[in-house]
């Protein structure tokens, strides 16, 4: 029982890290696999047909909490050739991941009951914990695939190694309340201090030379001195506003995806050019995703000209 709740309190602390982009704000998903007993002379030493069904709402952009049902019918007993149905009812933490812009490995942990029909001696049904890992692989939009792989805990001592396969149905749309929070605030701040971004005429488009790690909205120092010119260049000329719009390739077919990284990337170039002395209400950050390539994203080198963020520049004759 205290090895069951320690690891699963382990595992929860764990699951409410920072925050990463994901769109959907629920999920039905119906999965099968089989439970292995490992520590446990009360079940037959075999494995076990599972079945059952999750139901999950967001909570941040990577942490979910979900619902779940699972079955096992017939679970034979090692003794008296007797078996029983085994129900199990849980409630879990989901922190995911994400390496690539269809997958999303995640790590999970949680408690629930298992309620068995049949008792039998000191085998009866009691409380759990459980922790795991899985990975979600976004086939469609609203299709995803998903595998995982999870250690139950019993309180009265048994361990089971429980092993499912499912797909999930995502549904909704999450809204992170703080990224409408800063919207809005940098929206008024706008509209205090004059025309705002774009309102002059269009100079010309600065293109960064800064390729961002994969998946990734951290700019590498070796950019630092391009970020540090084009601030100094904006210091200089205290006439101009600009647009900064970060842009994706195709890869993956995910629009909604590659729209939410593209902004991470144009704010966080945004962000670099402010922490050099630049007002921010003379830049705005604006992703379009894989929307407009300049080149086939058929391509190796053409997917690399489309992960891009560019700069386009508007001189205000109101300001000089």
């Amino acid at each position: 029982m205290k090895k069951a709740l320690a690891l699963s309190f382990v595992a929860c602390s764990v699951l409410g890290a920072s925050a990463f982009a994901a769109d959907n704000l629920f999920e039905i998903t119906p999965q099968i696999g089989g439970s292995w007993h490992i520590s446990n002379d009360r079940y037959s030493n075999d494995i076990d047909l599972s079945y059952g069904l999750k139901f999950a709402n967001r909570l941040t952009r990577n942490v979910l909490v979900e619902f779940s049902y699972e079955r096992i019918d017939d679970a034979d007993y090692s003794l008296f050739n007797e078996s029983t149905d085994v129900s199990r009812y849980a409630m879990n933490l989901v922190r995911e991941f994400y390496v690539e812009n269809t997958i999303s490995p995640y790590i999970l942990g949680g408690f629930g009951y298992e309620h068995m029909s049949n008792n039998l001696q000191s085998m009866d049904s009691d409380l759990f914990g459980q922790y795991g890992v899985g990975v979600r692989y976004a086939l469609a939009e609203f299709f995803h695939l998903k595998a995982e792989v999870r250690h139950l805990l019993s309180f009265d001592g048994r361990s089971d190694i429980i092993g499912m396969v499912g797909f999930s149905i995502p549904f909704g749309t999450y809204t992170d309340p703080v990224a409408v929070a800063e919207k809005g605030t940098q929206s008024q701040l706008q509209q205090q201090k004059g025309a705002g971004v774009g309102a002059g005429a269009p100079s010309h488009i600065h293109t960064f030379s800064v390729q961002f790690p994969f998946d990734s909205s951290e700019i590498r120092p070796t950019y630092n001195a391009e970020i540090r010119d084009f601030a100094e260049s904006m210091k200089q000329n205290p006439n101009q506003t600009a647009v900064i719009s970060g842009h994706t390739d195709s890869v993956g077919g995910n629009g909604a995806y590659n729209q939410r990284l593209s902004e991470r990337r144009a704010n966080a170039v945004k962000n670099a050019i402010v922490n050099q002395g630049v007002e921010e209400n003379r830049l705005e950050a604006k992703g379009y995703g894989s929307t407009r390539p300049i080149a086939d994203n058929a391509t190796n080198e053409g997917r690399r000209q489309n992960r891009r963020v560019e700069a386009e520049i508007y001189t205000n004759p109101t300001q000089e």
